[in-house]
């Protein structure tokens, strides 16, 4: 667990970086608790007080605030909502409950009553031993580079110039796709809730001109999550080993099958701020095709980490960052690559402004930048400006993504997503860089 411990000291350790943020909010806290003895019938007061208590993680002061308001005032659905979320927080599912249920009770305004029914359903879930949770998605895209092909049909290979075939330029194509996901999660009994979590992923396309490229992917992963509620400055840490074992197929053949092993660690800090970290290990081994003799030269083993972290903007709105870093080692060397993205998004739900729908809708921008530098010459293709003079360098790839995802919501659980997305990739090799364009349109549903 030497893994497992470091991760915690990060969470630790970044909890501990926010002591500049905490040591103010002490001095307030101290401020306003004076503030209450002198006037201990102002609400605002009390109300300002606890809000700082519950950030710093003091639970206990912040239910006692709000429940003292609620003497002078039991009529407050905004505070029965507040201290059924401290309860909740504290895993006292029966007391948050029995708030949630008074805050219904009083006919709150809707922002209130989203919330409680919010938590209702987490109690409800939370007190099942066992649960499966997930998603399908079906439908269709359209891609202006369906085959990845490069821009020119100009290559600058080790025999002189020569221009591509047609099948292996920039070609158009649609395919039909399903995806989907479920988590399987039982709880262990144990106080903080620990939970034993089996992960399946399941994706398959097809394509109407590039069967070679047809895709189909498996894989499971499992393994317990550790959870620890109480930690410093009123933050909420998870750690979760687990195996990865999944399988590949491209045009109705084995491409690859991995193994390995992984480490996540979760943190929320002030209630609000929701962060991972993870690292993982995955042994490939890729299957040789017909039209694919050197797939073997692909096998290696990937190791990866990625930080990501959530920040809601507004009750109904989030940002989220993330940095990943990927160590691909390969057979051949000249795909042996170190990979560094950073990506962001931003998430909105709101409500129809023409009235056609009942539910709220839902928008999220993203954009995202990689480089990817490879460890050694790739013999593909000449560099050195004289087709007389072989010459290779090593591949230097960056990527731009960019677009949006619009959701439209039929149920509470069901919704038509339609996405637009372009790539950009760049290349000191002209092989390998291209840009794209796609459409998707289809079908979720969660459950």
């Amino acid at each position: 667990m030497l893994m497992a411990a470091a991760v915690l000291a990060w969470a630790t350790a970044a909890t501990a970086a926010d002591t500049g943020d905490a040591t103010s909010l002490e001095a307030r806290k101290t401020a306003l608790f004076q503030q209450m003895l002198r006037d201990p019938s102002n609400l605002d007061v009390t109300f300002a007080y606890a809000d700082v208590s519950a950030k710093l993680g003091d639970n206990e002061a912040a239910v006692a605030a709000l429940e003292r308001m609620l003497l002078f005032n039991p009529n407050l659905p905004r505070v029965d909502l507040e201290l059924g979320a401290l309860y909740f927080r504290m895993g006292s599912f029966e007391a948050a409950e029995s708030y949630f249920n008074k805050a219904k009770s009083f006919n709150p305004p809707p922002d209130v009553a989203a919330r409680v029914d919010d938590y209702l359903a987490k109690i409800h879930s939370a007190e099942q031993t066992s649960q499966i949770t997930g998603f399908f998605f079906t439908g269709a895209q359209y891609q202006t580079d369906a085959n990845v092909a490069p821009g020119s049909p100009l290559i600058h290979s080790p025999i002189g110039d020569v221009l591509l075939d047609n099948q292996f330029v920039k070609q158009r194509d649609v395919n039909i796709f399903a995806t989907g996901a479920a988590l399987y999660t039982y709880d262990l009994g144990t106080q903080n809730r620990d939970a034993l979590e089996v992960n399946g992923i399941g994706f398959m396309n097809h394509y109407f001109r590039f069967g070679r490229l047809d895709l189909d992917l498996g894989e499971v992963t499992a393994g317990p999550r550790f959870r620890f509620p109480n930690m410093p400055f009123g933050a909420e840490a998870s750690i979760k080993p687990y195996a990865i074992l999944n399988e590949v197929g491209l045009g109705e053949h084995q491409y690859f099958w991995t193994y390995g092993g992984g480490i996540e660690s979760t943190a929320t800090f002030f209630g609000d701020v929701a962060t991972k970290l993870s690292f993982e290990f995955r042994q490939k081994t890729f299957a040789d095709a017909p039209d694919r003799p050197l797939s073997f030269g692909l096998s290696g083993n990937d190791k990866i980490v990625s930080l990501s972290a959530t920040k809601p903007v507004t009750e109904n709105s989030a940002l989220t960052a993330e940095f990943d870093y990927l160590n691909q080692s390969t057979r051949f060397a000249f795909y042996s690559n170190n990979t560094y993205s950073v990506s962001a998004g931003y998430r909105i739900r709101y409500d129809d402004p023409f009235g056609w729908f009942a539910l709220p809708l839902e928008t999220a921008l993203f954009g995202a930048r990689s480089w990817a530098l490879y460890q050694s010459p790739d013999p593909c293709c000449n560099t050195s400006g004289n087709p007389a003079v072989f010459s290779p360098s090593n591949r230097f790839d960056r990527h731009w993504r960019f677009g949006f995802t619009q959701i439209f919501p039929v149920t509470a659980n069901i919704g038509v997503i339609v996405q637009v997305q372009r790539d950009v990739i760049s290349s000191n090799l002209s092989l390998y860089g291209y840009t794209s364009d796609s459409v998707l349109v289809g079908p979720q549903i969660r459950f």
